[in-house]
This record gives structure tokens, sequence and C-alpha cells, in this order.
């Protein structure tokens, strides 16, 4: 079985979409669809679900056709499949029909495992749908979105939508659609490519695209200015805690590119965040990173409880960050 991204996967007599991240199977199936109808507009779909699932469900909707139309065939639930499915599919796993493309979506369980075993062993093709974590394939994801709305987005940019909205999947990619609208010229003008300047105008009420910011200014050692990013975000009511949990996140990252032999690789990020990181950590060495990261846990203690005024921890742990950096 190999796998293939669900912004690549192509049609097949048969294709596995396992995992349980449901918007990542939904656009692989989506795109599937789109090329079974680009290839042939007279292809019929069929959808296995329901009542549609009774004995002999699959041999009804795969069988030569009598006028040769080719089929796309969709099972959208296969770990809830009844076990004559699942025989069935066994068997016709041995000989596929060559104008069928059978599309198999497990949304996880252990359930129907001898039948994805079989799909591995036939060395079918997997759209891995698994809970999509890390920030590059965040990145990746956005980009994929953009090209299917045929527009571009700068790296910078790109990076600024993911740290505003990539706790949920969902909630980026329909912000990644409003940015494309909202950008989206007069009919007859070229689209131009979306900006950090575009994102901004988007997110500047999300606390972790001022977070971020605040991050920034403070790793450049500039304190009026963090101090003032800061400030804005308090009175705009927002909690301390994912504030500190934001500035964690881009200090660690700071961290781990200093590292001996770090890559992209190895780091999971994408080669130009790595080479921005890489230029801002030449300003810092081991003690003033230390005394950084410091900082920041006690504030994130302090601001989960320990503290008295979290406000304060999270003031004093910028002042540190960029004093630490002053000081490197």
């Amino acid at each position: 079985m190999s796998d293939v991204e669900w912004h690549s996967v192509a049609l097949a007599p048969i294709v596995l979409v396992q995992g349980t991240e449901s918007l990542i199977a939904d656009r692989a199936v989506q795109r599937l669809r789109a090329l079974a109808k680009e290839a042939d507009p007279s292809v019929e779909i069929h959808g296995l679900v329901g009542e549609a699932l009774g004995p002999g469900a699959l041999a009804q909707v795969a069988s030569p056709s009598l006028f040769g139309e080719p089929r796309l065939v969709i099972v959208p639930e296969l770990q809830s499949a009844p076990d004559a499915l699942v025989l069935e599919l066994l068997d016709y796993l041995k000989a596929p029909e060559s104008d069928v493309t059978l599309v198999l979506v497990h949304r996880g369980g252990n359930r129907g495992k001898k039948l994805l075993d079989a799909l591995k062993k036939a060395g079918v093709p997997r759209v891995d749908a698994s809970p999509v974590k890390r920030a590059a394939d965040k990145q990746t994801f956005v980009a994929a979105e953009f090209a299917r709305a045929q527009r571009r987005i700068q790296p910078d940019a790109l990076v600024a939508l993911v740290d505003a909205f990539g706790t949920d999947l969902a909630e980026l990619a329909a912000i990644s659609r409003q940015l494309i609208e909202d950008t989206t010229p007069d009919p007859g003008e070229q689209p131009a490519q979306v900006t950090v300047a575009d994102v901004h105008a988007l997110t500047s009420g999300r606390v972790e695209s001022t977070a971020f910011a605040v991050a920034d200014s403070a790793i450049a050692g500039k304190e009026q200015e963090a101090l003032q990013l800061l400030q804005q975000a308090q009175l705009a009511g927002a909690d301390p805690v994912p504030i500190v949990a934001a500035i964690a996140s881009k200090m660690r990252s700071l961290a781990k590119v200093t590292a001996p032999s770090a890559n992209a690789r190895t780091l999971g990020m994408p080669d130009w965040m790595l080479r921005n990181l890489t230029r801002d950590a030449r300003a810092w060495n081991d003690r003033s990173l230390a005394r950084a990261l410091e900082a920041v846990a006690r504030a994130d203690h302090e601001v989960k409880g320990a503290g008295r005024d979290p406000q304060w921890s999270v003031q004093r742990m910028v002042m540190e960050i960029c004093r630490a950096r002053r000081a490197g």
C-alpha cells in the first residue's frame, strides 16, 4: 500500500481513505469525485450507505454495465459496514472492474482489520486522514486549499494564518475560504498573491495572532514595541493563558533550531521557516535562551493559578525575554 496526499490522490480501481480527520477524508473524496467527472461527465456515482448496504450491494453497482459508462462507488463508513459487504469487498479485491473506481473510507477503529490488511497487501493507494498536528502539515493543508482555488499565498502569510487558526482544521479551512473570497478581485482582474497584511486584516482580533506578534518583537529585543502589543491584547480582554502558550511555542521553535544538526526535516518545519528562525537565533546564545525559557516557564505556571496577577506575569515574561535577548 502506498500513501498519497489527499490533494494529489488520483483515480484508481480501489482507493482507501483511512483516518479520523473527517475534513481530510471528505477533501479526498471530493477530489476523486471531481476527477471522475472531469474524466467522463457521464460517470455514475453510487454511495453504499443505509438501505444500499443490503446483500450483493457491491455487485449491483460494480458489475459490468450494459452501456459501459464509468462508475465511482463510495463506501463512506467502511468501519461500520456489515459483514456481508466486507466479505464481498474481500472477494472484489481479487479482480476489480476496470471501469470502476471504488473509494473506501475507514474513519478509524479496529473493525474491518482483515479487509484493511488485505488492501495493504494488495498495494491499494491510501490517503492518510489522520489528525493534522504539526504546524508544517497544517501549512501544507492551507497551501492546498489555496491551490484548489487557483490562488497563491505568501509563505509568511501562510504561517500567520496557521498561527491564528491552527488549533482546529475545520476553522482553518473556513477562514482560508473567507480569505480567498475577501481577496478575490473583480471579473477581468488578475488575483494578487495573498499577503501577511491580508491575513492580519482578517485575524486582528485573534489572541494567537497578537501573541505571535508580541513574541516576534520580544525575540528581536524590541521591548517597547512588544509591551505595546501586549497592552493592546490585554485591553481587548485577551486571556493570559493562550498568550503565554503562543509565546512559549515561538521560543521553543527558536531553541530547537540551535540544536546541532538541526534541519527542516527533523524539526518538521519548512526550509524558509528554518532560515528565518536561524537568522533570529544568531542574536542568542545558550545562556540567554535558557534565561528566556525559564521566564516563559515561570509565567506559564503563574497564569495557570500560581500567581496573583496573571497580566503582570505576562508583562514580566515579555520584559525578561527582551532583556535576555539584549544580554545575549
